[in-house]
């Protein structure tokens, strides 16, 4: 997935939930922070992330995207 398919989804799910682009991605901005500095997973977020990289809202779509096709194509062998 690209960034600017991303920031698609984005508008996306704004328009579905009656909110603003904006109010999305404060959401989405404080949900990773939380998941960042959660010390019991900060291994799993340097793996994905690198160490100390907050992702944007953007950035964790695009990873959760690659890693959910990834899953799709092994369930599919």
């Amino acid at each position: 997935m690209s960034e600017r398919a991303a920031k698609e989804a984005i508008k996306k799910i704004a328009k579905r939930e009656g909110k603003s682009e904006r109010e999305i991605r404060e959401e989405m901005e404080k949900a990773i922070l939380i998941g960042f500095l959660n010390k019991e997973t900060k291994y799993k977020w340097e793996s994905l992330f690198g160490l100390g990289k907050l992702p944007s809202p953007e950035e964790f779509i695009m990873k959760m995207t690659q890693i959910v096709a990834k899953q799709e194509k092994v369930y599919l062998k």
